[in-house]
């Protein structure tokens, strides 16, 4: 993704992983069969492999510098951390933190960090191994949570430790990747409509997760949204009643994305997905009784 400006405020993403990552009917249960093949000329390469119609996936935190602060949204996936079920995600040694660095910011640089909600793949690089133990990545931020997102995972997590017979919550992420930001006294428990700055707020976007939100930019020279994971991959806006399988209430999680979908649709507003793979950001036009989603590039 090309650097984007909203006004006075810079726009870079960060990524962690990319690639094909599994067929439309496993991400998106019940979405129509044929859905890739109608969508096709805008989907195919970019957005679906060719070869093996997988949907192609980033895993990605979003940068954005102001004028005042230097602000980084979601965490992506994290190295060195133990993810049951997800080996993939397990004992990675991944750039993400090279990338970072890439965009000339270091962790101590950045002010405020923001996930959209509390999945593994939200908020792994949150902490870092040091000497044994998972510390704040970014020591001098000020991590932002939603309490209603934050509150339903802590209640998850005492019911985990209950009954030992549960799985380690989202993989083991809350653990080493949330508790200790909040017990280094780092965490700030906001409501979801929390202002983080004057052109740069929070926004309530339930359904993937209870206290799931988006982040919206809008200055009079521009608008964009970071969407999280309202919508997982742009095919969805083939049929976008359809839900991912990681969504935890679908009915509510199709609603909120319709909505949004209906509110930036045929506007300026620029769309940028926690999972929306290269070149990340777009806009969302309608077709048909759906719509598509058009990059500006070739």
């Amino acid at each position: 993704m090309r650097t984007q400006l909203i006004g006075d405020i810079r726009i870079d993403r960060v990524v962690d992983m990319e690639g094909p990552f599994a067929p439309l009917d496993h991400m998106v249960p019940g979405a129509p069969a044929g859905l890739i093949d109608a969508n096709a000329g805008w989907l195919r390469p970019r957005f679906v492999e060719a070869e093996t119609d997988k949907l192609i996936l980033a895993f990605q935190s979003f940068l954005l510098r102001t004028p005042r602060h230097t602000i980084l949204v979601d965490c992506c996936l994290g190295n060195d951390k133990v993810r049951h079920d997800r080996p993939q995600w397990t004992s990675r040694q991944g750039p993400w933190l090279d990338n970072l660095r890439a965009h000339g910011v270091e962790p101590e640089d950045i002010d405020i960090v923001t996930c959209t909600h509390l999945h593994a793949d939200h908020v792994g690089w949150n902490t870092r191994r040091v000497d044994g133990r998972w510390v704040p990545t970014f020591p001098n931020a000020r991590y932002v949570f939603a309490r209603t997102e934050y509150e339903h995972w802590a209640a998850e997590a005492r019911a985990v430790r209950a009954n030992p017979d549960l799985p380690p919550l989202n993989h083991g992420s809350f653990d080493d990747s949330v508790l200790p930001v909040v017990e280094a006294g780092q965490a700030l428990l906001v409501d979801s409509d929390h202002q983080i700055e004057d052109a740069i707020w929070l926004e309530p976007a339930p359904g993937h997760t209870p206290g799931n939100v988006i982040v919206q930019i809008q200055d009079p020279r521009g608008r964009a949204v970071l969407i999280g994971d309202v919508m997982h991959t742009v095919a969805q806006l083939g049929a976008p009643e359809h839900s991912s399988r990681f969504c935890l209430d679908p009915a509510q999680s199709a609603e909120t994305r319709l909505r949004l979908l209906d509110a930036v649709a045929e506007t300026d507003t620029l769309v940028l997905g926690a999972h929306i793979p290269t070149p990340a950001a777009g806009r969302v036009v309608r077709n048909g009784d759906a719509f598509r989603f058009e990059t500006g590039e070739g």
